[in-house]
């Protein structure tokens, strides 16, 4: 039965990714803003979520939440394409790097909050 809570977690979280990248604007720049913030979003929400669950504040089955959910809002391949057609090498440095600093920092600000609940 978790398998069918992952599939719907997964839809729902792939869904609202969608969302979020009609209603947002790339940059002009090219940047691509809606993912970016999309994937730092979710590194956020993995930590805190993963803090929660280290001090029993969640005391559920995370699996449609993390894997479901956060997996299918969060996406590495368009990252990677979003990447691979910058058109500059700046650009597509700053968009290798800014959500890799800023996700990684998300996600230990999340996992801090989040163990920090109990």
């Amino acid at each position: 039965m978790i398998w069918v809570l992952v599939a719907l977690g997964g839809a729902a979280g792939a869904l609202t990714r969608w969302l979020v990248t009609v209603i947002l604007p790339d940059h002009r720049s090219g940047l691509p803003i809606p993912i970016t913030l999309v994937n730092i979003a979710g590194s956020f929400a993995l930590g805190l979520a993963v803090g929660l669950n280290r001090v029993d504040a969640l005391p559920v089955n995370l699996l449609p939440l993390t894997t479901g959910a956060l997996g299918g809002y969060t996406t590495f391949s368009t990252w990677m394409v979003d990447i691979d057609t910058a058109e500059s090498g700046i650009l597509k440095t700053t968009i290798a790097v800014v959500p890799t600093v800023v996700g990684v920092g998300a996600a230990a600000l999340g996992l801090f909050l989040g163990s920090s609940a109990g």
